[in-house]
């Protein structure tokens, strides 16, 4: 019988599909694995342990599905954003930006009966009012002169000077609305912080209060609009989370996506008005509805419907329609008109287009309007348009910034229809469709309905290099123009492929768009192919379409340190795709973070990346790598618990042997050596892995938020501990007959080349394993193991069989890197 010496000397191809497993003679066969779990495949072939999560935070609600996403001004100033249940909280510097604790407390915020607790400092014509329908306190100009000014104060006594506090409060009115807010050391005084102003929306402002009382003030400008604007929900953040609160439920949270342009990060849902995240500060952020200028709109009215103005300017104008036709497909206006725009003309008296946006509704025939552009004259007309976004017709739900313009698409009513802003304007909002006087030039904001055989819903809008792409239910499309740029006067939009595309925004890579298609079960890599001079789209799930089964709900990027894109699937399984695509390099792998959510396994949630950081507090600089943070939900103590985990860094050469994370939900002692470590109260009652002075530490549970050690020791680190899993496929050399399909074959020996490596359990199957101690004879005792880096033979317990395997695991809390394996095998090439 033949004796062979095999190679397998990567598994950069990670985990293949069960439908591979009798194709031998392909060539990823040679680098792929029947199981690769908790590892992650390195494009320059070796399988490496995934490092463990960090410990960050609980959930504001462990009972609400939330979703974390990316705000990144720059590579050294990026946060991951926690959404919640009509909340947002942020985290930076591996740790949640929070305020300290406070006695300063805002007497009646909410406003629910009355506005007492509050003064009135309003001067000229100007009052502060209750609201008792909307329960808010009213702002009251009561004229449009610099002098008319609705103007509440609150007088607040703190024992905690000298220190950060931060506000909470909403305004209330129609978009683009502004307050100010101000605060001072004596009354109607803004000498702590000078007034700022404060849009439709919601609000956090930090301020540092050095005296005691000090004066927080809302002022309601006359001469902005003489128009009553509102305030609500006024508190002080308390040994607390910094927080904006939001109008979007648990359930819509996975459907918001939108761009970011420097400190502006739109979000887009089609049931909601536009919002834009806005960061003033670490600790001052606003979440404001998006004041669009002048567009975009509808086709002009084609009736005899006639709408007539009650004045030419102002706030509160009566504008009324001769008919309900034309309007709303004929059931004239809605309440739900509020907040959309309305353009009307009037040719016969030479006037330019005026503009201005709904804010109430009497009938079907009436509205009031807050007009924005004069309309010049009060005669009647039936050149006019209805704004093409609103309650009504639906959001936009996709957006991309492309050719200095903001590109939007996708609302209920027109699903294959996008709208480009005016080019080169600082107000990315402004959708003026001509110059105003009805001539269309370059410069003006376009408008676009792709030209489908069948509905193709726009799901998202993707621009990099030269191109924008946009994905719909149907298939992939690009727009360009004859000449340099695209204009509303030059553009077509063709199909490039057909595959359709789910509800998720892509990952850029280079010029490559990762995107998923509509079942949510291939990713494919949309790029331009020279060979062809066109669009293609690979299904970069090909050789292991079983990773994504139930579909994929979100996914990120994370291009250092070894370029992986990480994805969550609906059962919660954490997936990882190595892609370097220069290097033929495409291997996916399956995570199952620590712990245990019911009888199964911990829920991976969601999942983002940022650039790392070197900020105070943090635990380790992490400048050199992006790092992916992650929520999981668990059962902890009989609780359903939801976290907020980042991956930790992985071993290198070099780094300290104590300096190794591989447990999940981890937590690090670093001070004086010590017995007794605390701080574990988010795993109570877990069974834990610990990791001490760069030894492993078996059988200890956390009771009471701590653990014992039996020998004092310091750094410590504890978590949930995980296991990585290879299996490898099945032999593929030995038989001088052809081929070993179906042959008996035995491993008798196998020799494992290792890289930074502690602990390594082997066998032919899972419940068949052995361990293999790397402690040296020269080692002292009283020291951890030190990890091997080296080739490792040792004979197999292997018996014949027509599928000989390996399997090597380990739930350790070390690192762990397989760079190679070389079986050495008996083949029976006659049976």
């Amino acid at each position: 019988m033949p004796r062979v010496h095999d190679l397998q000397a990567s598994f950069s191809a990670g985990e293949l599909t069960p439908r591979l497993a009798a194709r031998l003679d392909f060539q990823k066969f040679r680098a792929g694995l029947d199981v690769c779990e908790n590892v992650v495949p390195l494009a320059e072939g070796g399988a490496m342990r995934r490092a463990g999560s960090r410990y960050v935070a609980e959930e504001k609600s462990s009972s609400v599905k939330g979703r974390l996403k990316r705000f990144q001004f720059s590579t050294v100033q990026a946060y991951a954003l926690e959404m919640g249940d009509f909340a947002l909280r942020f985290y930076r510097h591996q740790a949640q930006i929070t305020v300290a604790d406070t006695d300063a407390v805002v007497t009646n915020g909410a406003f629910g009966t009355d506005i007492t607790g509050w003064d009135d400092r309003s001067t000229g014509a100007g009052s502060i009012t209750h609201d008792a329908v909307n329960l808010d306190m009213n702002l009251v100009p009561g004229g449009a002169t610099a002098s008319d000014i609705g103007w509440a104060e609150q007088s607040i006594t703190t024992t905690n000077t000298g220190q950060e506090h931060v506000l909470k409060f909403k305004v209330l009115g129609t978009p683009g609305d502004k307050i100010e807010f101000q605060v001072g050391t004596t009354s109607t005084g803004a000498e702590t912080l000078a007034a700022v102003e404060k849009e439709v929306g919601y609000h956090c402002v930090a301020f540092t209060p050095t005296t005691s009382p000090f004066y927080i003030q809302f002022r309601n400008l006359g001469e902005t609009a003489n128009k009553t604007i509102s305030v609500d929900d006024v508190s002080f953040i308390d040994n607390s989370a910094v927080e904006v609160d939001t109008p979007w439920p648990e359930s819509v949270l996975f459907d918001i996506e939108g761009p970011q342009s420097a400190d502006e990060l739109y979000q887009l849902h089609e049931t909601y008005p536009t919002h834009k995240l806005q960061r003033l500060g670490h600790t001052t952020w606003s979440l404001v509805e998006v004041a669009w200028q002048d567009g975009p709109y509808l086709d002009i009215n084609a009736t005899t419907t006639t709408l007539t103005p009650g004045a030419t300017s102002g706030v509160a104008v009566t504008l009324t329609a001769s008919s309900t036709a034309g309007i709303n497909n004929g059931d004239g206006f809605k309440t739900t008109d509020v907040n959309r725009l309305v353009r009307l003309d009037n040719p016969a008296a030479g006037e330019d287009w005026g503009w201005g946006i709904i804010t109430g509704w009497t009938s079907t025939t009436v509205v009031t309007v807050d007009v924005k552009e004069a309309f010049a004259t009060t005669n009647a007309d039936t050149r006019w348009h209805l704004g093409s976004w609103s309650e009504t017709t639906g959001y936009p739900q996709a957006a991309s910034f492309f050719e200095s313009r903001l590109y939007v698409g996708g609302t209920t009513d027109q699903p294959q229809s996008f709208w480009a802003s005016q080019t080169g304007d600082k107000n990315r909002e402004n959708f003026r469709p001509d110059d105003g006087a009805g001539t269309v030039e370059a410069d003006d904001a376009l408008s676009f309905t792709l030209s489908a055989d069948n509905v193709n819903a726009i799901r998202w809008m993707s621009a990099g290099g030269d191109a924008l792409i946009i994905g719909t239910e149907g298939g992939e499309w690009v727009p360009s123009a004859n000449g340099l740029v695209i204009t509303p006067l030059d553009i077509s939009v063709r199909r490039q492929t057909t595959h359709g595309s789910a509800r998720m925004q892509p990952v850029r890579i280079g010029g490559a768009a990762l995107f998923l298609q509509r079942a949510k079960r291939k990713l494919r890599e949309f790029i331009f192919s020279w060979e062809t001079e066109g669009y293609k789209a690979a299904d970069l799930t090909r050789l292991a379409q079983h990773v994504s089964k139930g579909g994929i709900v979100e996914m990120d990027y994370a291009e250092e340190r070894d370029a992986v894109v990480w994805a969550v699937r609906e059962d919660g399984q954490l997936l990882s795709m190595t892609y370097r695509r220069d290097e033929g390099v495409v291997g996916w792998s399956r995570h199952i973070l620590g712990g245990s959510f019911g009888s199964g396994d911990a829920v991976v949630e969601s999942v983002v990346v940022i650039p790392g950081d070197d900020g105070a507090g943090q635990f380790h600089d992490s400048t050199d790598r992006d790092e992916v943070w992650i929520t999981v939900k668990r059962t902890i103590n009989s609780v359903t618990k939801r976290y907020i985990e980042f991956f930790e860094r992985d071993f290198e050469t070099g780094d300290d042997q104590e300096d190794s994370y591989y447990s999940d939900s981890l937590i690090t002692y670093n001070g004086a050596a010590t017995t007794t470590i605390t701080g574990l109260d988010h795993l109570e009652g877990e069974a834990v892995k610990v990791l001490a002075d760069g030894a492993i530490v078996t059988g200890k549970t956390v009771a009471s938020g701590q653990i014992t050690l039996d020998v004092a020791a310091t750094p410590v680190h504890i978590g949930l501990g995980y296991t990585h899993k290879l299996k490898t496929l099945k032999i593929t050399a030995g038989n001088p007959a052809g081929t070993t399909l179906g042959k008996k074959s035995r491993i008798y020996g196998l020799t494992f080349s290792l890289l930074n490596s502690h602990t390594l359990e082997y066998g032919p199957d899972a419940d068949d394993l052995t361990e293999i101690d790397f402690r040296a004879v020269a080692d002292p005792l009283d020291y951890a193991t030190p990890l091997f880096t080296g080739d490792q033979f040792v004979e197999f317990p292997g018996d014949w069989s027509r599928d000989s395997r390996m399997v090597i695991e380990s739930d350790d809390p070390v690192p762990f890197t397989l760079l190679a394996l070389a079986p050495e095998t008996q083949v029976n090439s006659l049976k």
